[in-house]
């Protein structure tokens, strides 16, 4: 015993409950916080001893996972997108203006400012079902129009002005076909728009050509007929003259009146062209700068040249320094209130085909009142010619009257075949300002879903399922592992450690003995010198059934008996006693008995070893409470105390039976019984929280059971040293 002397023993000060366990956390974690560094790694021990323990299930639902993944991946009918891409406004734009311009201004107009538009606003056209009806005609698709704009995807490539048609088919062959064609029609929708307006022009030319063919060649024969019945006239140069005047005015006229019908004509076609065109496309939110602060700003600094040029030749009371004054202040207050950005385009932007119609309507409104009001002074300068030349003479004005209608008709003809000829030309070289830069490529379809994709995820999850499972499982079924378990989460010093028994090494059998009774022999000098009051009485209890309770109140027991002079074992459980089978005696009689009044303690107990005697728990009495609570148990204990040097009781798990806490509340100390990786963490702190809110001031410890002792970490001394008996199974 006096190895055992010479060891420092844990202090006990004999306070409450609450007091011990902080100053046994701080010995047993110095410095360590829930949140520092050596905890993080021991819950990442924790969580890698649990993946451990649960491989099986851990790699099931990992592999389970992946080829679930797999099998639907294979199932799963798969669909190909192919891409093509689009370049808006290059066909347009390339070359100079000069190149692309005809004699139609407003064509010219409607050719450059599609060339401007933005990359969002051609996304938001090609996606139309006028464009999606012709794909549909064209490759005689069996779907609506909506259908196939529902797998046809048009989006801008980013910092570019180019677009991506995307399209999703069964089919690597579909789905390039149907890129390809909605391209195609794409380009041929934009090219009709442009070539729409001299397709106008061509109608109207074709039916005016033939009547001004027709007017020309009969002001020829008339012509033809006064002279050859009159002979040739030569009048004078006066007449000459007010017959020019009056020649170059009906001139004027007709060809006024010729393209005021025309514009006439082409407003209704560009009227007709506007019900059908949608006046706003999705286009793009733009934020620019107020003007109208920059224009505040710029008579800002205006007034305050003017006020410091005042203020050189005036004093601050004339009336234009105040004034300027005013002027600035007011300006600097408007400025004040402006906001430096304005809206400049909402996120639905004007269709700039629509946009471009409307434009036309008023340009061919405009060109229709301003011809109008040309003809109308023509045809009052005409009216005035007219006194004139009824007083030349008769067959001088006739023959110069045929004359200037043989040449006006003429050149009206002239002038309407050589519109007919721009406009054919325009519309038969009319290109569309949209350009295929790469046409979509069966080989370069995306596959949907992809195998090698969904597995590498499919990896990915199932290691983050499978780990959150295990962790899960873990936190539910947390198990207490080691004395550092025991102190974080109960609060209370482990007063010994009693090591796992079940070993297959024959080398390590006579060491695990020696190692177990010494732990026990151990526990027997703590209790000695740690008390600084009489401890004549003990209770073991745990937090769970199966921590090996009552196998450790009984080799305790034994250990004790050969260090004090007498000990009694009482088995305190009456419902599950297990100590007389360990000790291998009778159960049909013991405490219940004693407490019932039918037998006397002396004659209940049980010898079992020099020192040491055992009551049993005796026969099944319903309803040990009763007994417990009486004052029969105490009268019990203290004729117990009186023949034995100490009474150890083995009592029920603490954390749900009532007799278990009403037995610790009146015995000298109480010791723990929890058990590695077996009683949980749940449990184990319950039992910490009861113990503290009953406010019980006699809890010694926790003693560690079946902690997994490693061979190698000690030497062979004391299984040379020592040959014990062996002891219990725990």
């Amino acid at each position: 015993m006096s190895y055992y002397a010479n060891c420092a023993a844990p202090d006990y000060d004999g306070g409450t409950m609450r007091q011990l366990p902080q100053q046994a956390a701080a010995v047993a974690l110095p410095g360590e916080s829930a949140l520092s560094p050596a905890r993080d790694l021991q819950e990442l021990s924790r969580f890698w001893s649990a993946l451990i323990a649960r491989r099986r299930l851990f790699f099931t639902i990992f592999f389970g996972f992946v080829a679930l993944v797999a099998i639907g991946t294979v199932l799963t009918p798969k669909t190909y997108t192919t891409t093509a891409r689009l370049m808006p406004g290059s066909a347009s734009s390339s070359g100079s203006l000069s190149d692309r311009s005809t004699d139609f201004p407003i064509l010219n107009a409607l050719v450059l400012q599609n060339g401007d538009q933005s990359a969002e606003t051609f996304a938001a056209l090609a996606q139309q079902d006028n464009v999606a009806q012709t794909v549909v005609n064209r490759l005689k698709l069996k779907m609506s129009a909506q259908a196939l704009l529902g797998r046809v995807s048009v989006r801008p490539v980013v910092n570019t002005q180019l677009l991506n048609l995307s399209v999703t088919w069964r089919t690597r062959e579909g789905s390039a076909a149907v890129a390809n064609a909605f391209a195609d029609a794409f380009i041929d929708s934009e090219r009709d728009f442009v070539r729409s307006q001299a397709v106008s022009a061509m109608h109207f030319l074709s039916q005016e050509l033939p009547a001004a063919q027709q007017r020309m060649h009969d002001a020829a024969d008339k012509l033809a007929q006064f002279q050859s019945q009159n002979g040739f006239v030569d009048p004078g140069s006066h007449t000459q003259s007010v017959v020019a005047q009056a020649g170059a005015i009906d001139t004027q006229i007709s060809t006024l009146d010729i393209d005021r019908r025309e514009a006439v004509a082409l407003l209704g076609n560009v009227r007709s062209q506007m019900n059908g065109v949608d006046a706003t496309v999705n286009n793009s939110k733009q934020i620019a700068a107020n003007p109208l602060l920059s224009d505040l700003k710029s008579r800002l600094t205006t007034t305050e040249l003017q006020l410091a040029a005042a203020q050189q030749q005036y004093t601050d009371q004339h009336p234009s320094v105040i004034s300027l004054k005013k002027q600035r202040d007011d300006l600097r207050a408007q400025i004040a209130a402006q906001p430096a950005t304005v809206d400049n385009a909402d996120t639905y932007a004007p269709n700039p085909i629509f946009q471009s119609l409307q434009q036309q309507s008023v340009q061919y409104q405009a060109r229709i009142e301003g011809d109008n009001a040309k003809l109308a002074e023509l045809q009052r300068q005409r009216g005035a010619l007219a006194p004139v030349l009824r007083a030349l003479p008769v067959q001088g004005m006739q023959l110069a009257d045929l004359q200037q209608r043989a040449r006006l008709t003429g050149d009206v003809y002239n002038a309407l075949q050589k519109k007919y000829n721009d406009a054919t030309i325009a519309e038969t070289t009319a290109i569309s300002d949209v350009t295929v830069v790469q046409p979509a490529n069966p080989a370069a379809a995306v596959v949907w879903p992809s195998l090698r994709i969904n597995l590498a995820i499919a990896v990915a999850v199932g290691l983050l399922l499978a780990s959150l499972v295990i962790f899960a499982l873990d936190f539910v079924a947390r198990k207490m592992r080691d004395a550092s378990d025991v102190t974080t989460i109960m609060g209370l010093p482990v007063v010994a450690t009693i090591p796992e028994f079940a070993s297959s090494n024959e080398r390590a059998l006579p060491w695990l003995q020696s190692l177990t009774v010494e732990a026990f022999l151990h526990l027997c000098v703590w209790l000695r010198l740690s008390k600084h009051r009489p401890l004549r009485t003990l209770a073991l209890t745990s937090p769970s059934q199966g921590d090996g309770k009552s196998t450790t109140a009984f080799n305790l027991a034994k250990a004790m008996a050969k260090v004090e002079q007498r000990i009694l074992l009482i088995d305190g459980d009456m419902r599950q006693p297990t100590l007389h089978e360990l000790a291998h005696k009778s159960n049909l009689h013991g405490l219940s008995d004693v407490l019932a009044g039918r037998m006397r303690l002396e004659d209940a107990v049980h010898e079992i070893a020099p020192n040491l005697d055992l009551l049993t728990s005796g026969r099944d009495i319903g309803n040990p409470i009763g007994l417990i609570e009486s004052s029969i148990f105490d009268d019990l204990l203290h004729t117990a105390e009186r023949t034995y040097a100490m009474v150890i009781i083995d009592t029920l798990p603490a954390t749900f039976i009532p007799e278990a806490i009403s037995i610790c509340a009146k015995v000298d100390g109480v010791l723990l019984v929890v058990a590695a990786n077996t009683t949980e963490e749940r449990a184990a702190r319950r039992l910490a929280v009861q113990l503290e809110t009953l406010g019980l001031d006699n809890i010694l410890g926790v003693v560690l059971n079946r902690e997994r002792a490693r061979f190698h970490d000690y030497s062979d001394y004391f299984a040379t040293t020592f040959q014990p008996s062996l002891p219990e199974a725990q």
